[in-house]
């Protein structure tokens, strides 16, 4: 199975230790293409994001699932800011299962829209992640993209 990783571009270098610990769970793992630009600032970032958006959809697309690693941000608990909800929103259509690392942010103002979008609170619980997704795919065929 598939996984997409996803957050904040200051988080990029977190993402490594999610990254190995699902794999040595034997899925496979896809990052977000930050190796070349996560130093960058987020402003140098604005200038280059509509390739790094339709690159990183692609990856999802092809997913099992997402990965939301939501730490906190600019004095918000669990932060999701804009990339990682256009994420979770093509996720939801695609009806791929998305899991967060922590709580829906309670400062947010789109935090509504969130909650609709029914993403699953793991932490770093693999375990807990593991029988949800076993679940999820007993009951639906997995499409082909997604092998």
């Amino acid at each position: 199975m598939k996984i997409t990783l996803c957050s904040s571009a200051k988080f990029f270098e977190n993402l490594w230790d999610i990254k190995n610990s699902l794999e040595e769970r034997g899925y496979k793992v896809l990052l977000p293409s930050m190796k070349d630009f996560h130093h960058l600032g987020e402003d140098s970032l604005a200038k280059i994001q509509y390739d790094l958006i339709n690159e990183h959809f692609q990856k999802i697309d092809q997913s099992h699932a997402v990965y939301i690693a939501n730490y906190d941000k600019n004095g918000i608990a669990g932060y999701i800011g804009g990339n990682s909800f256009l994420e979770m929103g093509l996720a939801f259509y695609r009806k791929i299962p998305i899991f967060l690392l922590n709580d829906i942010p309670q400062q947010i103002s789109y935090r509504e829209e969130l909650i609709a979008l029914k993403p699953i609170v793991v932490g770093e619980n693999w375990n807990r992640l593991d029988d949800i997704l076993k679940k999820f795919y007993e009951t639906r065929p997995t499409p082909t993209s997604r092998r």
